[in-house]
């Protein structure tokens, strides 16, 4: 994108090369918290590439979800955050509870794009406890990373569509339906 090669590494520095040379461009490090254990060790599957219909900078960005629980967007010609996205170019995602060890939830897979919105899954550790963090599936807006709307896949309230077939008392507490592999959009339909 933007003729750039664009990759992570497992402890989510974000590089750029040039593809004919294999020259680097720019190296963007989030400097995630090294101090963490993460459930699934470090690891980076891929980032997302968004471009605005505006021009400037960030008008095309990546983004990348971290073993530290954030979503990064960062300038794709520059490689420096994109400053007007969450705060400083990041949104710490909240997973809900208190953490039994750092690292217990991580992002592990590329955030996938649809329109101008940014999804992420996540990552929890497992067979750690029953009530764990849950595998919410959580969406931004691309331009500001403002919260748009979530989906958990294990239904809470017995209202819920996704409820029918599910058996015991309600509320669920239940963690761990978690989206941590790589996801995909149909476009045509608005489908993650």
């Amino acid at each position: 994108v933007e003729d750039s090669l664009v990759f992570c590494t497992p402890f989510n520095e974000i590089v750029a090369i040039d593809p004919g040379t294999g020259a680097q461009k720019w190296r963007h490090d989030p400097k995630i918290n090294l101090n963490q254990r993460p459930a699934n060790q470090y690891v980076c599957r891929g980032v997302a590439y968004w471009r605005s219909k505006e021009s400037g900078a960030c008008a095309a960005r990546i983004f990348s979800g971290t073993n530290d629980g954030r979503l990064i967007a960062i300038d794709a010609s520059t490689g420096e955050p994109c400053d007007a996205f969450g705060a400083n170019g990041e949104v710490l995602i909240d997973p809900g509870m208190e953490l039994i060890w750092p690292g217990e939830f991580q992002i592990t897979s590329a955030p996938v794009i649809l329109g101008d919105v940014v999804i992420v899954g996540s990552s929890i550790g497992d067979n750690a406890r029953l009530e764990a963090p849950r595998g919410t599936v959580r969406a931004f807006d691309a331009v500001t990373g403002a919260p748009l709307w979530t989906f958990d896949p294990v239904p809470r309230r017995g209202d819920e569509p996704n409820a029918r077939d599910w058996q015991g008392d309600f509320p669920r507490k239940e963690g761990h339906a978690n989206a941590w592999a790589p996801m995909s959009v149909d476009v045509a339909r608005g489908l993650v």
